[in-house]
């Protein structure tokens, strides 16, 4: 008599229970609650894996209304400041005291009152809790506390999910360290769903595509919660990430990226983009695009197609960079693709949007 084959699971770690993350795990509930809805997914099932087979088993933080929380308490908690799905949330891990290290300097301390338990040994815990996978979702600027938790995943033989805007996937010694331990890393900073630096790349490559000359670009992103309270002292990597992200198409024309920080917005983002450029005979076009979006539940889209790849390439013993995967979901990639190029590859090596494997 054949046994019936036993589902595979991803077990994952979180570093920084803030509203991404909190977005996250509310997005796997939901979709775990709607078995035969995959509405809003670009990969229904990629790698093997769905979004329903994805566990959150251990998260880290620092805040004092969150460590020693379970997960489905600590993600909303203040300042966490999100638009909530229509989801109850069932999720018993733990939130454990992480390392402060650079991840709430003074400017953020303001909104986050730390923990006095002391910090624990985060690659012990991802050994002692399984974890499979782990992702960073710090605040921006975190160079150290980035530093660490890659560290950790390396000991306690975890891929690392780097989704902030902190250089590390492009460090080439660092690929060599995860790829000599058969890990994958995948980096630096994810492009939300559909967000500002997606939209605008989506249309200076309509531009190029049908012959247009660039004149001059602008993106300015418009927000009010914690994230964009951090921009106001530490934008610079998240901006040095739009810009590459843009450069393609940007190298010629004027351009200017930027954010600006309005607590009336709460939880939603504002982004304007302005574009001008020359067409036939030299005549002018321009376009103006407003979004309104929260980046939570949009950047969670692509982080969930992110952990299942990450996963996948573990399956199959890829280690290191995946070149097509950080190239389609990441602002600053270890190898620039073109995004559709790259969204072929996903689809060619790792699974079809839309469709089962």
């Amino acid at each position: 008599m054949r046994s019936t084959p036993i589902p595979r699971r991803i077990n994952l770690a979180i570093a920084g229970l803030g509203n991404c993350a909190a977005s996250l795990v509310e997005g796997i509930s939901w979709y775990c609650q709607h078995p035969g809805d995959d509405g809003g997914l670009l990969f229904p099932l990629l790698g093997g894996y769905t979004v329903r087979d994805i566990d959150v088993v251990v998260a880290f933080d620092i805040a004092m209304g969150k460590v020693g929380a379970p997960v489905q308490q600590a993600i909303y908690q203040a300042p966490n400041n999100f638009v909530r799905l229509d989801v109850g949330v069932d999720c018993a891990a733990p939130a454990l005291r992480g390392p402060t290290l650079d991840g709430n300097p003074a400017h953020l301390a303001h909104f986050v009152s730390e923990s006095a338990e002391e910090a624990v040994d985060v690659a012990a815990a991802l050994r002692d809790y399984h974890a499979d996978v782990l992702i960073n979702l710090l605040p921006t600027g975190s160079l150290e506390a980035t530093a660490y938790y890659a560290q950790a995943a390396l000991e306690a033989d975890c891929a690392f999910v780097n989704c902030i805007p902190t250089v590390l996937a492009q460090q080439p010694d660092m690929q060599q360290r995860f790829a000599k331990r058969g890990l994958p890393l995948l980096g630096d900073d994810i492009k939300s769903q559909i967000g500002t630096t997606i939209l605008h790349r989506a249309l200076l490559h309509l531009l190029e595509s049908r012959g247009a000359t660039l004149v001059r670009s602008s993106q300015v992103n418009i927000g009010g919660n914690t994230d964009f309270a951090n921009f106001v002292y530490r934008a610079e990597t998240k901006l040095v990430s739009k810009r590459k992200s843009l450069a393609r198409y940007t190298t010629d024309a004027a351009s200017h990226v930027g954010h600006h920080y309005d607590p009336t917005k709460g939880a939603l983002k504002n982004a304007l983009i302005d574009i001008e450029a020359r067409v036939f005979g030299g005549s002018p076009v321009k376009i103006a695009v407003r979004l309104e979006s929260d980046d939570k539940p949009n950047s969670a889209g692509s982080v969930v197609d992110l952990i299942r790849l990450a996963q996948a390439a573990r399956d199959r013993h890829a280690s290191g960079i995946i070149p097509e995967a950080c190239a389609f979901y990441m602002k600053s990639p270890p190898v620039e693709m073109d995004d559709l190029e790259a969204l072929a590859c996903i689809q060619q090596h790792w699974g079809h949007a839309g469709a089962a494997m």
